[in-house]
């Protein structure tokens, strides 16, 4: 039996998954091209013979349809000048000996009456025939038309003129042209089957099912619709009567431009495609058997070259750690370079162990909760070395900073929070354990650095980004907590300037070690504001915006402090009540410099540097404040909506806050809605379903905003303690036009009102919006269509307009 957790099973199994992977991707590629190829070829040969079809089958009959009309207008013209037995008997003789090619009727027409008719069909066909409005009087015309009904048929129209040129008459001729001799020329002429269809039904085919012709049997639904209700051909592949096809159908129209027929013409795939399966299941045993054989040579390879140089690395290795250094006498020697260097890196550590030379890095130098080197000691080495010298120069940093976790510690504890820090630490190292030009410290609270020295490549530096990144997408578990994280990366590197700032490049003009740091943590700094879990390469312009965000922060602190902020209203609309029955708060900075800042930027500002707290405290007790008033005097009763963000929620405090501003102002709890994003469920649903259920109980309203932008699912509306559903405004834009905006819509608000929640739509803007959420039965909506936010000054007259 293999022990599955030695490297020699790993390494084996990797070698082999590989050249299996390999091997199989090649076999599947080459199959894929060769049928792929096979289809092509199948489609152009029958591209190619749909026109010799269509001149079998139409173009033919029409010559000969043509020639024998022609040569009938003679006698019908005497016909008509002297009708009498000779006359008739005469034109019957033309007819009984010129028709080889079946004619269903002849009818002569003259003064207004039929002088002549001979019938060997139905009478719907020629009352078909007579139907046709488009005759040329002067020029005899020739035309299709059919049904599948009384099938198709090739119709011709011949005026009969006397000696000075003026009609006195018509022929006119039918001639069925779908006939299984056609069909069977085409098939033996191509080998590929061929059918006639008139309407859907096919009236000659070579098609064979069960040694059973297929006339009579109707045209597949979707391709009906392309060839004959739109008037399109159709080339590519096909299910006839259970059985794959590459096709080609083309629609036969009447003398209206309408599709009355089509001919068709393909080739079964079934034993090609038989014949793939067969040969895919050959190479899938043949891959295997490749497999197993590459496994007895990879096994012995291994074996000699790899795993027991490393397990003999591993028993010194042991044995050293107790103090006995004699092993390293009897040293094997190395079958290849790794081994060699993983035997002389033991050497060395061997000696510096016995000579006294390695001594154990020093507690002020080492992080004591992850066992990284720390910021100290990160200044220490590279303060003492020169950046100007190449080999050891350092020249890249990345600064790592740990997604949120503040908000970790906070619902954790500080325990959970060391233990990621921990785990990040190791999973950091292991990764970079192959590249040892590269070494990590943390270097404050929740930030690590990633020093390299020497030589870049571009490439190199933004790859690496990524793995680092990839490899936190993974949750870690902490105390049987499963903790999911990510890391923002910002990347600073120095560059030699190459002669272009100075005249003879000295290569002083590259960045120190504080240089690199703080351009690095700048980039972080970027990811963060455009959404974290990302990596950025330092770039000059990042100064301003930097500068940008730390002043535009200190401006909010004297905003809320001047009380430069202002509150907008947003009412919303009762469908079934027809009226206003409440509003939402939105807050509004017009900085005196800036002018209108939108509330997207300042609010997440506030959020980053924890204003959000102090603000929302504010936004919420104004809120309160005001609706209580407002319904005082106006003798109303209407609800006021608040946004709370994931950070006020999860405050600790949150809930107090909230009872202290309701017992201040004296507003009823049933006339106040919290509105959360689902953003506050990926953070932490536990503390924030408690928090919700502490609202609800209560009597305070629960709104889920933007529902349907983000994670949402229907899940959500049944387990989660709210009592209103907003659904997002992108699903309202298309809603009078696209279907699928339609049922999103229309199925969440039936769900909504199925379980007794509330459905208020955004976005409205359209009567016609507002008529379809009006069809749904929609609870209430909001949006331009009513009003726009409005200070609290305009609020009233907008409410005024419903009551």
């Amino acid at each position: 039996m293999f022990n599955k957790n030695t490297l020699h099973f790993k390494l084996n199994l990797f070698i082999l998954s590989i050249i299996f992977l390999i091997v199989t991707i090649g076999f599947f590629i080459a199959i894929a091209i060769f049928f792929s190829i096979y289809e092509e070829d199948v489609i152009e040969n029958i591209s190619t013979g749909i026109s010799q079809f269509r001149e079998v089958a139409i173009d033919h009959h029409k010559a000969e349809l043509l020639s024998f009309t022609t040569g009938l207008v003679d006698q019908s013209d005497q016909l008509l000048l002297q009708k009498d037995t000779t006359t008739e008997q005469t034109l019957q003789k033309y007819i009984d000996y010129a028709n080889t090619i079946g004619i269903e009727f002849v009818e002569i027409n003259g003064s207004g009456a039929v002088a002549y008719k001979e019938l060997v069909c139905d009478q719907s066909v020629l009352d078909l025939a007579s139907q046709n409005t488009t005759i040329n009087n002067t020029e005899p015309t020739l035309w299709v038309d059919g049904s599948a009904e009384i099938g198709l048929h090739l119709f011709c129209s011949y005026p009969i003129v006397d000696s000075n040129k003026n009609q006195i008459g018509t022929v006119l001729v039918g001639l069925p042209i779908a006939n299984q001799t056609a069909v069977e020329y085409i098939k033996n002429t191509s080998a590929l089957d061929a059918t006639i269809f008139a309407g859907n039904k096919r009236i000659a085919t070579t098609i064979m099912k069960n040694d059973v012709n297929q006339i009579g049997t109707t045209l597949d639904a979707s391709v009906a619709s392309t060839v004959l209700d739109q008037g399109q051909e159709y080339y590519g592949k096909s299910t006839i009567l259970g059985e794959p096809y590459m096709v080609a159908y083309v629609p036969v129209f009447n003398s209206n431009n309408q599709p009355v027929g089509a001919l068709f013409l393909g080739k079964s795939m079934l034993s090609i495609y038989t014949m793939r399966n067969h040969i895919v299941l050959l190479m899938s045993i043949l891959g295997a058997l490749l497999f197993f054989i590459f496994y007895s040579f990879s096994n012995h390879w291994l074996k000699k070259n790899v795993t027991h140089p490393i397990r003999w690395v591993a028993d010194a290795m042991k044995t050293i750690s107790e103090n006995e250094y004699s092993i390293v006498e009897n040293m094997p020697t190395a079958q290849n370079e790794e081994i060699d260097i993983l035997q002389t890196t033991m050497l060395t550590m061997v000696a510096k162990l016995v000579a006294g030379q390695k001594k154990l890095e020093t507690v002020a130098y080492i992080d004591s909760i992850t066992g990284l080197p720390n910021r100290v000691f990160l200044y220490k080495k590279y303060n003492a070395v020169s950046h100007i010298k190449e080999q050891n120069a350092l020249s890249v940093v990345y600064y790592l900073d740990v997604d949120n976790l503040k908000y970790i510690n906070n619902l954790f504890g500080h325990r959970v929070g060391d233990g990621l820090l921990i785990q990040m630490g190791s999973v950091l190292k292991d990764l970079l354990r192959e590249l040892p030009e590269y070494e990590i410290y943390r270097i404050s609270g929740d930030e690590f650095a990633i020093c390299k020295e020497g030589y870049y490549n571009r490439d190199a530096v933004t790859n690496l980004s990524k793995l680092i990144l990839s490899v936190f997408e993974k949750a870690f578990i902490i105390n049987e907590q499963s903790i999911s994280t990510s890391v923002s990366i910002g990347i600073s590197y120095n560059d030699s300037c190459n002669g272009t700032r100075c005249e003879i490049c000295t290569e002083k003009c590259k960045d120190d070690l504080e240089m690199l740091l703080k351009k690095a943590e700048l980039a972080m700094n970027r990811v963060k504001l455009n959404g974290k879990n990302d990596f950025m390469l330092f770039d000059p312009s990042m100064n301003e915006d930097i500068q940008r965000k730390a002043s535009l922060e200190q401006d909010l602190k004297l905003a809320m402090k001047n009380k430069e902020l202002e509150l907008y209203y947003q009412p919303k609309f009762d469908l079934e009540l027809n009226r206003y029955d409440g509003m939402e708060a939105l807050v509004r900075w017009n900085h005196p410099v800036r002018g209108f800042i939108p509330p997207f930027e300042f609010i997440k500002i506030a959020e980053e540097s924890n204003l959000i707290i102090e603000l929302g405290t504010w936004i919420l007790e104004k809120s309160c404040r005001f609706i209580m008033e407002y319904n005082r005097t106006h003798h109303s009763e209407y609800c006021v909506s608040v946004n709370v963000s994931t950070i006020q929620l999860l405050n600790e405090n949150f809930e107090k806050t909230v009872l202290s501003i309701l017992e201040s102002t004296g507003l009823n709890p049933a006339y106040l809605e919290l509105e959360i994003t689902e953003t506050v469920f990926m953070n932490s649903m536990d503390t924030a379903y408690e928090k919700l259920k502490f609202f609800k109980e209560k009597n305070i309203n629960i709104a889920l905003d933007d529902f349907g932008t983000g994670y949402s699912s229907l899940t959500y509306l049944k387990s989660l303690p709210i009592t209103t559903v907003k659904l997002d405004k992108s699903f309202v834009d298309d809603i009078t036009f696209n279907a699928i905006s339609f049922g999103i819509v229309d199925n969440v608000i039936q769900i909504a009102r199925s379980i007794g929640l509330i459905i208020v739509v955004e976005g409205v803007e359209t009567n016609e919006q507002l008529q379809i959420l009006k069809s749904l039965r929609c609870h209430k909506i909001q949006g331009y269509y009513f009003s726009k936010p409005v200070p609290e000054a305009e609020l009233p007259l907008v409410l005024s307009q419903y009551h």
